[in-house]
């Protein structure tokens, strides 16, 4: 039994599957919405702000590919967990769906349990991320809190991208970003890349220095 009530989107254009995915979902207490389309998809986050979202392969007028993008390009939905759903198992397209930003991939078909494990998996990492660290927990950087010009740095990206900001200002690694996210090394690459682009800055190690002189330098005088 979950101890909050999580919005789940499922966006997939094949009303069997989201007719059996929602009924299992219901059952785990889940409060779900569905979509046929990336414009519907797309419309839903902005009324109901989900917490996950699992999306096909396969959707009205477009594919899950398309609908991942416009996901990952808006930064009021680019922290929102993702996981992915094929109709086959097919290592090139996981790869795709991993660096366009999806958190999981499945193939159908699939045990009800995978997807319950991937969902509770990703929900719980959200949470994580989510977390406020107390002065005794491990080193953790607040941009929320922090000084004016980084306040506004906070409100210019995505919740997503900030994470990518505080795991840098942490010391670690793009692997270790990755690791951490359980995401591909090439979409924190894609990130950083975004974020740089936000930025105004370029080079190969600008964002870093970036986060070194308005970040940690900021703070370490306060």
């Amino acid at each position: 039994m979950n101890t909050a009530v999580y919005k789940i989107l499922l966006v997939d254009e094949d009303q069997v599957f989201v007719r059996q995915t929602r009924q299992l979902l219901i059952t785990q207490s889940y409060d779900i919405y569905t979509a046929s389309s990336e414009e519907e998809g797309i419309i839903i986050c902005q009324q109901q702000q989900p917490d996950l979202i699992i999306c096909g392969a396969h959707l009205r007028g477009t594919g899950g590919h398309h609908f991942i993008m416009a996901l990952r390009n808006d930064p009021g939905f680019d922290h929102i967990p993702l996981i992915f759903i094929s109709v086959k198992d097919n290592k090139q397209e996981m790869r795709m769906a991993m660096n366009l930003g999806a958190d999981d991939y499945l193939a159908r078909p699939f045990r009800k349990r995978d997807l319950l494990l991937s969902i509770r998996s990703r929900l719980g990492r959200f949470a994580k991320f989510n977390h406020v660290h107390t002065p005794d927990e491990t080193r953790s950087v607040s941009l929320a809190n922090s000084t004016t010009a980084q306040q506004a740095l906070y409100h210019r990206l995505g919740k997503a991208e900030n994470r990518i900001i505080k795991m840098i200002a942490e010391g670690k690694s793009t692997k270790q970003m990755a690791d951490e996210l359980n995401v591909s090394i090439r979409t924190i690459e894609n990130h950083r890349y975004r974020i740089a682009g936000k930025l105004g800055i370029a080079g190969r190690n600008a964002l870093t220095e970036f986060v070194i002189r308005n970040i940690i330098q900021q703070q370490q005088k306060q």
